[in-house]
């Protein structure tokens, strides 16, 4: 099942990698309210561009959006302030904001041209609602032919956030270069010692040969949630250990406005191309 996507015309592609670094974010808008209950597209648009991120994986996007009885699409919008293209993968049901309601599901953005465009519905237990995994490939720039993943595991149990990530493990199953990013609604620890307090959600994504991009090359608590005073982390990027080696820094962003843009931190991962690494033939 595809994903809507959005695409604007690309300059031809170079025949050799890029390796100058790109900046990867992943935020949860919170259904875009921020923590004073308002829809605030510039408010948004300044977190991301004053972070330099060149894709962006974003969760509980409503899209389109129904307000006063119109109906509109903050997604679109957001990215023609940001001059980023965007893709948007429904989870199959309805959310709402203070005041609006629309479609929920993931969403990407991306200073990149992007290609095949899907979006795999995940499994669920009877009483959990549909998440969804989205996923779309940069086809120009720095990261060309890396594979943006990105997904909302369930916030109640754990259980049900094994079998949603299984699902993803499958879908991302001898694929080529990607990355994961996303609300994983699941505790990751920090310090030296912390491997062996990993919640199972994160020891399967470990056994499966992923690397957390914080704990490889944090810096700070990598606290993301609530944003106004965080106390756990559960934003995360994973990316295979092969190419987890272009890692070169992560951190969980503070300051005023992203105490109120959301009730989540964003987490930004700078990465590049590992030495070495070859354009497909």
């Amino acid at each position: 099942m595809c994903g809507e996507h959005f695409l604007r015309t690309s300059k031809p592609l170079e025949n050799r990698r890029d390796t100058a670094p790109v900046r990867l974010m992943t935020y949860n808008i919170h259904r875009w309210a921020g923590r004073d209950q308002r829809l605030d597209l510039d408010r948004l648009a300044s977190v991301i561009r004053d972070a330099g991120a060149d894709v962006v994986g974003l969760n509980e996007v409503l899209h389109p959006v129904t307000m006063n009885g119109r109906t509109y699409a903050p997604l679109a919008e957001l990215a023609d302030k940001l001059d980023m293209r965007y893709a948007f993968g429904p989870s199959g049901w309805l959310d709402y904001g203070p005041g609006w309601q629309g479609p929920v599901g993931n969403a990407l953005l991306s200073r990149f041209p992007l290609r095949d465009v899907t979006n795999t519905l995940l499994p669920r237990l009877p009483s959990s609602k549909q998440r969804s995994l989205l996923g779309a490939t940069l086809a120009g720039g720095a990261a060309r032919d890396l594979t943006a993943f990105v997904t909302h595991l369930d916030h109640a149990f754990e259980g049900t956030r094994l079998l949603q990530i299984q699902g993803v493990l499958k879908r991302m199953a001898q694929h080529g270069p990607h990355f994961l990013v996303g609300d994983f609604n699941t505790p990751g620890f920090v310090g030296r010692n912390t491997r062996l307090l990993l919640p199972p959600v994160l020891r399967m994504l470990a056994a499966a040969g992923y690397q957390d991009a914080f704990h490889a090359v944090g810096n700070g608590s990598g606290r993301t949630f609530p944003s106004h005073s965080p106390l756990v982390r559960i934003d995360f990027l994973f990316l295979p250990l092969r190419w987890a080696h272009g890692l070169r820094s992560a951190r969980a962003l503070g300051g005023d406005v992203m105490h109120q843009a959301s009730d989540h931190r964003p987490l930004i991962v700078e990465w590049a191309w590992p030495q070495g690494e070859a354009l497909p033939a």
